[in-house]
């Protein structure tokens, strides 16, 4: 019942009309709810303002999305925006055709991985894009995504910089406090030299350290490791475990971790399952996914995707950097405007 002091109610009863919140119910994660009762009038006059506001804290950004949205205008007006291109360069093959193709690029055949049971990387990450913007953002050129792996070649050329550097320190010091200004000098210069040179061999070596998800084929290639050489395998076959955060020591930071697993094995090169470890930060589920759904070719490239090809069209060079870009996805892209000017790229 109601009492006549507090006008508060049983589950049962409905609030009196002057006492029920006005406005619309929104729902929140927890359970927990709220009421949102301004007018449409109110909604559109405080977008405005943010919107108002924004585009004088960020012009460049402003001015950015005005000229796209001018550009999509005009090549919706030229009748080429909703124009389908071949796309013959898509593979049309099965999982056991691609499966043959990769042992045939590999020389050799594959075996099944062993069933992997782990506590610390727990279960394989869900291969579902619930939400495309989840997906990943960059590193594509619409051919080819990469992604890097940890301890590789990209790995030590950093530690052995961090050493040639420390090194160098080491030895002007000690050129100073004995005098021998020459011989630890010239051994500082060395080291010096090692360090700078590390920076072009990292950048040659990088390419090495990549995963690469070649859409027109429905193939990955793995990275090299330091005494096997990468192989081919559908992307069907590669499972990815988050291993939830790592705490760095004495307060330094935290990254999120994850491993990939194939569930195939090559014959020849590897005794045991090929596994590898993400880069710094990991991947989470979203960009996990979005790396699948980029290899699936019954569906567009995600828009996420768009301005990562456009920023490798003008660069002239693939996701790589080691080749042209690719000429499947030029006509995808206006050359002046260095835009993409279909709504969807294949």
């Amino acid at each position: 019942m109601t009492t006549s002091d507090n006008n508060q109610t049983t589950d049962n009863e409905q609030p009196a009309p002057e006492n029920k919140p006005k406005g619309e119910k929104i729902m929140l994660s927890d359970g927990s709810h709220f009421y949102y009762n301004e007018t449409k009038e109110e909604r559109d006059r405080h977008l405005e303002e943010r919107l108002r506001k924004w585009r004088e804290e960020n012009p460049e950004e402003a001015a950015e999305i005005r000229r796209r949205g001018k550009n999509r205008k005009r090549y919706i007006l030229e009748k080429k925006y909703f124009k389908e291109l071949p796309k013959d360069y898509l593979h049309k093959q099965s999982y056991a055709q691609r499966l043959a193709k990769a042992e045939a690029l590999n020389g050799c055949k594959f075996r099944d991985s062993p069933p992997y049971k782990s506590k610390t990387w727990g279960e394989p990450m869900d291969r579902v894009l619930h939400e495309r913007r989840d997906s990943f953002g960059n590193r594509c050129d619409g051919k080819i995504a990469i992604m890097g792996r940890l301890n590789g070649f990209v790995t030590y050329s950093y530690i052995i910089q961090g050493f040639s550097f420390l090194f160098s320190l080491i030895f002007i010091i000690a050129g100073i406090s004995t005098g021998d200004f020459i011989d630890y000098w010239t051994r500082s210069g060395v080291a010096v030299l090692l360090f700078i040179a590390m920076t072009y061999i990292r950048r040659a070596l990088r390419p090495y350290d990549q995963f690469i998800f070649n859409r027109h084929t429905g193939l990955v290639r793995t990275p090299h490791n330091w005494w096997r050489r990468s192989f081919y395998i559908p992307y069907e076959d590669i499972e990815c475990y988050h291993g939830g955060v790592v705490k760095s020591a004495r307060g330094g930071g935290a990254r999120e971790s994850a491993k990939f697993r194939c569930m195939k094995t090559p014959k020849r090169f590897y005794l045991k399952t090929p596994e590898f470890i993400a880069q710094f930060g990991g991947i989470d589920q979203g960009s996990w996914a979005g790396y699948l759904a980029f290899m699936d070719t019954s569906i567009p490239v995600n828009e996420n995707l768009h301005e990562s090809i456009e920023y490798y069209y003008t660069l002239g060079k693939n996701a790589l950097e080691t080749e042209p870009f690719p000429e499947e996805i030029k006509p995808y892209l206006d050359p002046d405007d260095k835009q993409v000017n279909r709504e969807h790229v294949w």
